[in-house]
């Protein structure tokens, strides 16, 4: 019993100290971070490959929705649930806010 205690202090200095060196350990890894990746513009190409549909589907649905509207569609037919805007600046569809 006393080594198990031994062997478990050792470990709990060990990562103590890995953690003061700066070295990344399993929980400072970017996926625990608390933040999610921020999604990246794409590209009707890309945005139609997405949601499963044509590309004259999303030009027709972006066309013919009022905007907020094509946002509650793309969040229907995105596998994450993820609402699609299109961006006039860019020419690139964003993932809504």
């Amino acid at each position: 019993m006393t080594q198990l205690a031994e062997a478990i202090i050792k470990i709990q200095d060990y990562l103590n100290n890995q953690q003061k060196r700066g070295q990344k350990s399993y929980y400072n890894n970017s996926s625990y971070s608390g933040q999610s990746p921020r999604m990246q513009p794409l590209t009707e190409e890309g945005l139609a490959k997405r949601l499963g549909v044509s590309e004259e589907t999303v030009r027709k649905e972006r066309i013919n929705l009022p905007p907020p509207l094509f946002v509650a569609w793309c969040k229907n037919k995105d596998r994450a649930g993820l609402g699609w805007e299109f961006n006039q600046n860019t020419g690139f569809y964003q993932p809504a806010n």
